[in-house]
């Protein structure tokens, strides 16, 4: 139903100059963690992860008001091939499939690409390309996620024509770190806030999580935009008032992997 969203970055090689009695010198080279960081964005034709996709989305009522649409998905994505750009660069062909309940068919929705180098893995959907992560990381790690795109580009959610893509500076909160996600327990997970940024009028905020040799597990976002605090006088609650209450449009998606091989 929505795009999702993601950044630039070098990797570094450290070298030191090791010399022998007999006056040879030889360069040591020492693992920066990149390698093993690779795990986290695995890209394998067969590959798949099925999601469950709960989402919310905010549109204007007629006659006044907030309209809530909230729904149900289970998403499949497949690595199903790979494909040579115009620069020679090897892309994999990811599959989203969908369907509303565990007992329907998969419908094929539409194909996107990933990527990854030795200093970036990068995802393209409908038309969007994003810098997912970068490598190596670290707990400092940051980057601009949104470097190929227009942060004034406007997206249509429920008819209405949204700028989503402001302000958003990907950072990594935590590396290598247990968790559970849902029915699993995942020994190394990566966690990024993509973007968390706040005024009187619109909410971004998008957080991911990430499991070696899986990929991404969980996924939170609400892009929401409200008036309320632009009525005279303000409301008292304006600044305390909770988004998911005072949203006009927009949504909010909280999506987290229920099986994947």
């Amino acid at each position: 139903m929505l795009s999702k969203f993601l950044c630039f970055g070098l990797l570094t090689v450290f070298s030191v100059l090791a010399f022998q009695a007999c006056s040879d010198r030889q360069t040591a080279i020492y693992d920066s963690g990149a390698a093993a960081q690779y795990a986290y964005f695995p890209l394998q034709i067969g590959k798949y992860i099925v999601y469950q996709v709960d989402s919310v989305v905010y549109d204007f009522a007629q006659g006044g008001g907030t309209l809530l649409d909230s729904s149900r998905t289970f998403v499949r994505e497949l690595v199903s091939d790979t494909l040579r750009d115009q620069t020679g660069q090897l892309l994999y062909t990811i599959e989203r499939s969908e369907r509303k309940s565990p007992d329907e068919p998969w419908q094929l929705v539409n194909i996107s690409t990933a990527q990854r180098s030795s200093s970036q893995a990068i995802r393209t959907e409908n038309n969007l390309r994003f810098l997912k992560l970068i490598f190596p990381m670290d707990r400092r790690s940051e980057w601009n996620g949104h470097v190929w795109i227009d942060e004034t580009r406007e997206i249509e959610i429920a008819g209405e024509r949204m700028r989503p893509f402001a302000n958003w500076q990907y950072e990594v909160d935590s590396i290598d770190i247990q968790t559970n996600i849902g029915a699993f327990s995942f020994d190394s997970t990566l966690v990024v806030t993509e973007v968390d940024d706040n005024n009187i009028i619109e909410r971004r905020f998008s957080k991911v999580r990430y499991a070696k040799h899986v990929g991404l597990v969980w996924r939170e976002q609400l892009i929401l935009d409200s008036q309320y605090c632009n009525q005279n006088p303000p409301p008292t609650d304006c600044e305390t008032r909770a988004w998911e209450l005072k949203a006009e449009r927009g949504y909010i998606l909280r999506q987290v992997v229920v099986a994947y091989n």
